[in-house]
């Protein structure tokens, strides 16, 4: 079977090292999930997750950031008309630990 050549490219753009899970595709995902956002939620998604990222790039926390938001990325699952990202507890407690309540509690509001 013949791949399309976009799709081939995307595919392999996707499997670069380096590359994490795109802030604005998790927003979309969200509220294709929950079918509540107007377009000035998801852009309100997108701009609490970058604020997050920025607040725990500053505390030198991006990893704890970078495995929260790739365990949300993993364990998203559509529930209906509900987000269940339950499964990463333990990431969130990771990141409010180091960049402190506030950061992980932006980023959680956006999923849970």
């Amino acid at each position: 079977m013949k791949l399309a050549p976009s799709f081939t490219i995307a595919l392999a753009l996707a499997m670069l090292p380096g590359c994490g899970p795109s802030l604005s595709g998790l927003c979309e995902d969200k509220c294709d999930c929950t079918g509540s956002c107007s377009d000035n939620d998801e852009a309100d998604c997108v701009d609490f997750l970058e604020d997050a990222e920025r607040s725990a790039e500053y505390e030198g926390c991006e990893d704890q950031f970078d495995e929260a938001i790739s365990c949300i990325d993993d364990e998203f699952v559509c529930d209906g008309r509900d987000v269940d990202v339950s499964g990463c507890s333990r990431p969130l407690e990771n990141l409010s630990r180091c960049a402190g309540v506030d950061v992980a509690a932006a980023v959680r509001a956006q999923f849970f």
